[in-house]
């Protein structure tokens, strides 16, 4: 154990599925050093959804490479396993997203600026098609970017720092807040555009119940990222029927 490059005294396992994986000091200090040069970067610049694969994607997982490289290596499977995407842990808590789901989304829908346009929606029949095509979407867009972020790398990281789950669902659920509030100062299309105070609560106010709700279900699961990006994806998808655009028209 002498010429290894990492301490062992400080590398912490963490469950994912039915088996523990080891998380090396050097994964537990980079990922809440990653998220803060890139909260500052939002500040100067808010990204589309087609960067956060870049930002919350591919370099989270390069990074970890990375690291486990210079402490011994392991593959990328390893490395996605340790993100929670598993296949022997994609069993879990199916049932409980959908019902969650439907349930918040169909809150979204009364929260929302577009509720109204999404319930009309609703009226004309249009949800039939709309619902499921902004669905999908979501499922490539913000659902698998940000909950393999902030579920996969960031709140399993932090559990390890932290030794405790129960601490780790509370400051990613923070943070996860805490990363919406560039979008909801800069980003016109929010109601709290311009104004510091409305957008410190709208990004906590949501951010932070929605970590909650997120977070837990990667606990219950046992780290399932999957069925956290479902559940991410079927919230969004009521308000964003509204966002589709056919055309010249909006739907």
């Amino acid at each position: 154990m002498e010429d290894s490059k990492v301490d062992l005294r400080s590398t912490r396992s963490v469950q994912v599925g039915e088996g523990m994986v080891p998380i090396s000091p050097q994964e537990q200090w980079a990922a809440p050093a990653f998220f803060s040069v890139y909260l500052i970067y939002l500040f100067w610049r808010q990204e589309n959804e087609l960067l956060h694969w870049v930002s919350l994607v591919a370099l989270p997982t390069l990074l970890v490479l990375w690291l486990r490289r210079e402490a011994g290596g392991s593959g990328l499977g390893s490395v996605l396993a340790s993100f929670g995407l598993s296949r022997e842990n994609l069993g879990r808590g199916w049932l409980v997203a959908l019902g969650v789901g439907v349930v918040l989304g169909m809150v979204q829908l009364f929260l929302s600026r577009s509720g109204a346009a999404s319930l009309d929606a609703f009226r004309t029949g249009r949800a039939v098609y709309l619902l499921p095509l902004a669905f999908v979407l979501l499922l490539f867009l913000a659902g698998f970017t940000e909950e393999f972020f902030f579920r996969g790398f960031l709140q399993t990281r932090l559990e390890a720092l932290f030794n405790s789950k129960a601490l780790s669902l509370v400051v990613t659920s923070f943070l996860f807040g805490l990363y919406h509030l560039p979008y909801a100062y800069f980003n016109p299309n929010w109601p709290s555009a311009g104004d510091w105070s409305a957008a410190w609560g709208a990004s906590l106010g949501q951010g932070i119940p929605a970590g909650l709700i997120f977070g837990g279900l990667y606990l219950y699961t046992r780290k399932n990222l999957l069925v956290c990006v479902v559940l991410h994806a079927l919230v969004d998808a009521f308000p964003a029927m509204a966002l589709i655009r056919f055309g010249d028209s909006w739907h």
